[in-house]
């Protein structure tokens, strides 16, 4: 199964505000809600579809709940998170505008992460190799690779701004552990990630 990279921990932990309320979408295995609740003591809820990882948040003691978050978040009400977060799940939403727009809408901000691929190395690969990296199919092989939308850093920044939402803050990293607040001319060549702070356009 694939594991959510923890290099967007400490990011996101920067961004959350302490004693705040947080939604983690996709949570996984809890590891990300339970470094928020430990270190700043945030009221963190898990949604999550997996049994597996469901148990794994029960064993930490985090409150989760089952659900597809391609369904909707009508659950919660406007506003009742200051924070939404998707970490590293994006590319496996059917409906990603309408899952952005629900994170708007039951929080005041959105943290999402994801891959590039317009990343160079992906692109070397698929013209030399004929194949897509296993980094961005998250998972080894094409048949336990979830449905995914390969999108780049470039379609998804410009796609934020066709549904009114603006980026508060920015994370993009690049190779040799290098990470900058700014995209740069290249960044969608040379990044291999890139993690958002978002917010409804005031």
């Amino acid at each position: 199964m694939y594991k959510i990279p923890a290099q967007n921990f400490p990011i996101i932990e920067e961004w959350v505000a302490p004693g705040s309320r947080v939604l983690d979408l996709g949570c996984g295995d809890g590891s990300l809600l339970d470094t928020l609740i430990t270190r700043k003591k945030v009221d963190g809820i898990g949604v999550e579809i997996s049994h597996e990882m469901i148990l794994q948040c029960i064993q930490k003691g985090i409150c989760v709940y089952q659900a597809d978050i391609d369904k909707d978040l009508s659950e919660w009400a406007d506003s009742s998170f200051d924070y939404v977060i998707l970490n590293s799940t994006l590319q496996v939403i059917t409906r990603p505008y309408s899952v952005i727009n629900e994170m708007l809408r039951v929080g005041d901000f959105a943290i999402i992460s994801i891959s590039n691929f317009g990343y160079i190395r992906n692109r070397i690969r698929v013209l030399s190799q004929g194949k897509v990296s296993s980094r961005i199919r998250l998972s080894e092989s094409w048949h336990d690779t979830p449905v995914l939308r390969f999108v780049s850093l470039k379609e998804f920044r410009s796609s934020l701004k066709e549904i009114g939402v603006e980026i508060i803050d920015a994370r993009y990293f690049f190779p040799m552990n290098m990470t900058t607040r700014t995209p740069g001319p290249a960044y969608n060549l040379l990044a291999r990630e890139g993690i958002f702070k978002l917010r409804r356009i005031q």
